[in-house]
């Protein structure tokens, strides 16, 4: 997969984001009428020096009858916006020409529909959707984390830590994009 398609396949939900998201993104927003700056929204301690980005899993199944698929988003520490004199004084920022002066930033996962998927359940895809149209639907949790090291090989760069959280334990932790999430079985 290649950059262009794994961007097609994760795009922010409310927000266009960048293709590349380097450890530093969004630090260097200064908003000099309102007398703010961005800092940090992921700690000030020396041991908690790196960003973080969650590939967060969800699912209807056992809630809603007949749910089958899972969904997948990928949650980015943001940056809070102190204000200019006042360390540790942050405000909100809500502008939508800003993303990147958010608290967190969202992508949301899809993949592309098969032509068999379409043809064996008709009524749900058949009159909407055709061969390659993306979903947020996944048939597993393993393709969900699949597509999720892929975005993080290419649209991640620097010092990141990955971690994955689900309804279902084992896959939870860190996780290691060269190898299964910690815990994974």
């Amino acid at each position: 997969m290649d950059l262009e398609q794994v961007i097609k396949q994760s795009q922010g939900e409310r927000y266009v984001y960048p293709d590349i998201f380097p450890d530093n993104c969004g630090l260097d927003i200064v908003l000099p009428n309102d007398k703010l700056h961005a800092v940090r929204s992921w700690g000030y301690r020396e041991n908690n020096p790196r960003r973080r980005a969650t590939l967060k899993v969800s699912t209807f199944r056992g809630i809603s009858f007949n749910a089958v698929h899972y969904y997948g988003k990928i949650e980015i520490q943001g940056v809070n916006m102190e204000v200019d004199g006042e360390p540790g004084h942050s405000r909100m920022v809500f502008d939508d020409n800003i993303p990147l002066a958010h608290y967190t930033y969202e992508l949301e996962l899809k993949r592309p529909l098969s032509k068999e998927e379409i043809s064996e359940d008709p009524e749900r895809w058949g009159d909407y959707y055709n061969e390659g149209d993306l979903t947020s639907c996944f048939n597993t949790i393993e393709d969900i984390i699949v597509l999720a090291k892929e975005v993080f090989r290419l649209r991640f760069i620097g010092d990141w830590e990955f971690y994955v959280e689900s309804p279902y334990s084992r896959y939870d932790g860190k996780l290691d994009i060269n190898n299964q999430p910690t815990g994974y079985k």
